[in-house]
């Protein structure tokens, strides 16, 4: 008996058979090439998106009974489609800058606070708000043959299915849809100019959606008839995952981007500053917290900059090696301090136009000091982040890590020296989205009928404490980051910014 959870991320689409004991059967996965049409853009291809969740389903079910299929996804993802559900763009992802400007648009049109509070996002390039008002200033013919605008999951769910469907924490993460009634806002459609059956139909992510047919069952490589549960987007599933559900843990995931979230069962806001995001869940909680656009995405770029192979050569794994050598490096990089924002940054700063800087480079710097700077870097804006939901008064006592660049025992303990809390390592931490859109997927199905009844268990590798001779250490440098980051927001405002816009 298994569930197959299908993981729709920005780098990677995976798939995994789960157990009803919430073990990993068999997993498969599948990278996924992000393009860079023009300057600020970074979009998926959803042909090749829709091949790699066919491949990895087909992988990961092969010869099993499959009880139903769940799905969890990356969120703010956004592409139009014709009345016939072909695409008439790519996949428009949150790392795409290319709507910033639209941001003020949205603030001159309502009051941002006001969207803030219905939507649980404050004003940010991420969202699809400014990205259709984007689409409709920019691609203008487009928008004219578009009939709908789709959230990633949507897209993937609209052909499996024949129809759209959106579970409410997707449907979160789009600055479109009212975190507390649970339903697309009026206010946000109304500055969006367009209206909700232009989007897909928002539905509770932990029921069963449909059964599905034919072309379902063989997009996911199951038996017809096999249930379909929407499940929620990647990072509240992978709480759900971690058991990161109650008390006052939070999730910290280091993969692509870095998040820290918990969740609760009402909604939490940080309306003196708008540093948090707050999204629907699933089954009665909200997710709050901050992510940044750029966690293990930054050493991946500096892999592709420095570790490049020679043709035909495999190399050493490459993350183990920067790991390895920023690991002989003194905290602090040997006074190398990096702004870690390539593609902008979401939370705590929410700047589009930020850029990766590095400052006090000098000749005796090497890779590893470059390594142990971006690494630095990252966790220096998780700092940040902890120390938002410190002010809302959710302060994490135990940061709970997943995503594949928690398997550096390096980085783990500067995350963990850096914002003063422990992170523990989990075993398996890089399936806990899949691991969680599964549990929901059982809980559908009425295998239990709550999280705990399903009797899952955590396999906590280890517990990286802070090391109270880096804490000090840390504390300056952040307050170096903090400082270097002010002085430099004015400037990458106003040389990387557009043109000013006329009406939008």
């Amino acid at each position: 008996m298994a569930v197959l959870a299908v993981d729709i991320g920005t780098t990677n689409v995976k798939a995994a058979a789960v157990d009803e004991r919430g073990r990993v059967l068999r997993a498969a996965s599948r990278e996924l090439t992000l393009l860079f049409p023009e300057p600020g853009a970074a979009e998926h291809s959803p042909e090749e998106l829709m091949a790699a969740v066919q491949e990895t389903s087909r992988l990961a079910a092969k010869g099993l009974r499959v009880e139903a299929v769940a799905l969890s996804c990356y969120q703010h993802g956004l592409l139009a489609v014709d009345r016939n559900l072909e695409p008439l763009t790519g996949i428009i992802t949150h790392m795409d800058c290319r709507s910033a400007p639209f941001v003020k648009v949205v603030e001159r049109e309502c009051d941002p606070l006001e969207l803030y509070r219905r939507t649980g996002c404050p004003p940010l390039f991420v969202y699809a708000l400014p990205k259709i008002l984007w689409l409709k200033h920019e691609r203008p013919g487009v928008v004219s043959r578009a009939s709908r605008f789709l959230l990633v999951k949507d897209y993937v769910v609209a052909r499996a299915v024949g129809e759209p469907y959106v579970d409410y924490g997707n449907a979160s993460g789009s600055q479109l849809f009212n975190i507390r009634e649970l339903r697309w806002d009026e206010l946000a459609l109304s500055v969006a100019g367009i209206g909700e059956e232009q989007l897909a139909e928002p539905a509770e992510g932990s029921g069963v959606l449909c059964e599905l047919g034919g072309r379902g069952a063989s997009t996911f490589g199951v038996e017809p008839g096999t249930p379909l549960v929407l499940g929620t987007f990647d990072g509240a599933a992978q709480n759900f995952g971690l058991g990161v559900v109650a008390g006052d843990e939070a999730a910290l995931n280091l993969g692509t981007t870095a998040v820290v979230r918990a969740l609760a069962r009402e909604p939490l806001l940080d309306p003196r500053g708008m540093r948090l995001f707050c999204y629907y869940a699933a089954r009665g909680y909200w997710a709050f917290g901050g992510s940044t656009n750029n966690g293990g995405s930054v050493l991946r770029w500096l892999r592709g900059v420095l570790l490049q192979p020679p043709a035909g050569e495999p190399g050493p794994d490459p993350y183990s090696l920067l790991s390895s050598e920023a690991e002989g490096v003194e905290p602090g990089a040997s006074g190398l301090i990096c702004l870690p924002f390539l593609a902008g940054e979401r939370f705590p700063f929410r700047d589009p136009y930020a850029r990766g800087v590095l400052i006090g480079l000098r000749y005796d710097h090497g890779r590893g000091h470059l390594a142990r700077a971006f690494m630095e870097g990252v966790a220096m804006t998780l700092r940040a982040i902890v120390d938002a939901l410190a002010d809302a008064h959710r302060r994490p006592s135990r940061l709970v890590g997943g995503g594949g660049g928690l398997r550096s025992r390096l980085w783990a303990s500067i995350i963990a020296s850096a914002t003063e809390v422990p992170v523990v390592r989990v075993a398996g931490g890089e399936h806990a989205s899949s691991v969680g859109a599964a549990a929901l997927a059982y809980l559908a199905i009425g295998a239990a009928s709550d999280l705990e009844g399903l009797g899952w268990s955590r396999g906590d590798v280890d517990v990286v404490e802070p090391d109270e001779r880096l804490v000090e250490v840390y504390r300056e440098l952040y307050r170096r980051f903090l400082e270097a980051y002010e002085l430099l927001a004015p400037l990458f405002s106003r040389w990387y910014s557009a043109p000013r816009l006329g009406s939008a």
